[in-house]
């Protein structure tokens, strides 16, 4: 006897994948940027110097004199005049007191003082090394002021785009079962 056989034949579903994939993009730019560094203010401030010339006494060597020291000059002059005439009259006080030793003092004493003899100095040539300098500078006044650096900066933002990927599911091939009894 023969006995029937069963004969189960299967298939199998199969899925279809499609895949697109997401895409992204991405743009950055750079910022605009803009950088300027103003100049300080500086101020410089100075006095002018005080320049001093004293040629008092280069002018003095010529001859040229104020009347100060002129009258000075003078003064010292005259007393030294002075005690020479002091000591020539003490002298010819002398001589006339000898008159008893044979001697005519009068006559020879006018024959001395018949003139006068006055002798005033002239200056020389000027000697620069008389002349005398001095200078008195004063100190500078100097004043900064750091002006801050100006600074515009303007930023571009990033350009994103993207698209989404998907993913397309289909059934290629169905599932199926055949069931068959042969004999």
């Amino acid at each position: 006897m023969s006995i029937p056989k069963l004969q189960v034949q299967t298939q199998q579903a199969q899925i279809g994948l499609q895949t697109v994939s997401a895409k992204h993009e991405y743009k950055q730019f750079k910022a605009e940027q803009s950088i300027q560094q103003p100049k300080a203010d500086m101020t410089i401030e100075q006095k002018k110097g005080k320049l001093t010339i004293d040629q008092s006494s280069a002018w003095s060597n010529l001859g040229f004199k104020s009347i100060a020291e002129r009258t000075r000059d003078t003064a010292s002059h005259a007393e030294q005049v002075l005690l020479e005439g002091i000591a020539r009259v003490a002298q010819e006080g002398d001589e006339m007191m000898s008159v008893e030793n044979n001697g005519n003092p009068i006559p020879s004493i006018s024959e001395r003082n018949t003139g006068w003899d006055f002798n005033y100095p002239l200056g020389s040539t000027p000697v620069s090394e008389l002349v005398k300098l001095s200078y008195q500078a004063n100190p500078a006044k100097i004043q900064t002021q750091i002006n801050p650096p100006v600074i515009e900066a303007t930023p571009k933002y990033p350009e994103f785009n993207y698209e989404r990927g998907y993913v397309d599911i289909s059934l290629v091939q169905h599932a199926s079962i055949q069931i068959d009894w042969k004999i």
